[in-house]
């Protein structure tokens, strides 16, 4: 047969694949497809619903290649999952035709075709660049001193200063970039990743506010949502979520153990770096105002408990600490909304909150007042 017959005939079902899947994307469905030459088996679509991870469907890869179909209601986060990659390719999902494609280990992941991708990811491709330039000059310098032993609180109120006045540029940033892209579920994704993963919950309703209404009720925008309504039941005045959890040794304790006494609820990991950093300080505040009155109940997201332990001894964490040893699964960590770490909840004798992540200077400035 001749050779270019050969190749044409071979071109005929891909490219009526491709027009196929084109169609069925059209009618208001999905279709997946790529090329993950490193998986020889199975790829697994799945993503978050409620508490929960979910694995929605799988496919067998066949010679690198794969396809999806399938509807969602609305553009959401989504994860392509396998053995054979070292991390999870995290994408939008959208009833459109989306192709994915990582021809290597080292190669970036390349995803075209959801119109709601191409705007999250021009963010990061744009604006968040030059914030994150700025923010590791300001991180090298931190790093810098504190291996050289000159960290003192003159230095560490300045690179605080810096930092203050990047975080209203990224705000500002954020802010910029919506309004050009109200109307995206991409634009939701930023919002929950800028200021619900790392908590600012006041911008994060402001920014939810410019989105349109399909932005707003996309999968990603209804996390947003959910997240703001868990948030406001740890608003100021408030009384905080209850607790009960094992201790160290196994006994349970509660939070309404320790009514009658401000207490410190802390959201904590061994694993966690600037927890870790963080701790010097909630010591010396512990050190300082314990015998005023102040209590400290340390939560920690750890699931093996000699990393805990080994935690709690090295840094000198000498107050109660708890655990279900369950990660991000922790009962707490989902009753107080908590979505990174370290995360604080500072409580008055009537379990009421009256302040939220209270670090270095801020934390011993409000007990200052509070024990005056």
């Amino acid at each position: 047969m001749n050779i270019l017959f050969k190749r044409i005939l071979t071109l005929v079902p891909a490219a009526l694949m491709c027009c196929g899947g084109s169609l069925y994307a059209q009618n208001g469905k999905y279709v997946l497809t790529g090329k993950l030459p490193a998986v020889t088996d199975k790829v697994y679509l799945g993503h978050e619903v409620g508490d929960k991870y979910v694995v929605t469907d799988s496919t067998k890869v066949v010679n690198g290649a794969f396809m999806f179909k399938g509807t969602v209601k609305q553009p959401g986060f989504y994860k392509l999952e396998s053995k054979h990659l070292k991390n999870p390719i995290q994408f939008i999902l959208e009833n459109t035709a989306i192709n994915i494609s990582k021809t290597d280990s080292i190669s970036p992941v390349v995803i075209s075709g959801s119109a709601a991708q191409d705007v999250y990811m021009g963010f990061y491709n744009g604006p968040w660049k030059t914030i994150t330039a700025k923010a590791g000059s300001i991180y090298a310098r931190l790093d810098q001193a504190e291996k050289a032993g000159k960290m003192d609180t003159t230095i560490r109120a300045g690179l605080n200063r810096e930092f203050k006045v990047l975080d209203t540029m990224n705000i500002a940033a954020v802010k910029q970039y919506i309004l050009k892209n109200p109307t995206s579920a991409g634009s939701a994704a930023i919002i929950y990743e800028r200021f619900i993963s790392y908590p600012n919950f006041p911008v994060a309703e402001e920014l939810f506010a410019l989105l349109n209404k399909e932005a707003r009720q996309s999968d990603i925008g209804e996390q947003i949502s959910t997240a703001l309504k868990t948030n406001a039941k740890t608003a100021k005045g408030k009384v905080a979520p209850a607790i009960a959890m094992p201790d160290k040794d196994g006994k349970i304790v509660k939070l309404s153990d320790f009514k009658g006494k401000y207490v410190l609820v802390d959201f904590w990991a061994s694993w966690c770096g600037p927890c870790r950093r963080e701790n010097p300080n909630v010591v010396a505040a512990y050190k300082k105002y314990h015998d005023k009155g102040f209590e400290i109940l340390g939560v920690s997201l750890d699931s093996r408990k000699d990393a805990w332990l080994k935690a709690i001894a090295a840094d000198g964490l000498t107050w109660t600490h708890v655990s279900d040893l369950q990660a991000w699964s922790n009962s707490a960590v989902k009753a107080y909304g908590v979505k990174s770490v370290p995360a604080s909840f500072l409580l008055d004798p009537e379990g009421k909150v009256v302040g939220k992540d209270l670090r270095g200077e801020e934390l011993n400035k409000t007990l200052e007042s509070i024990f005056k």
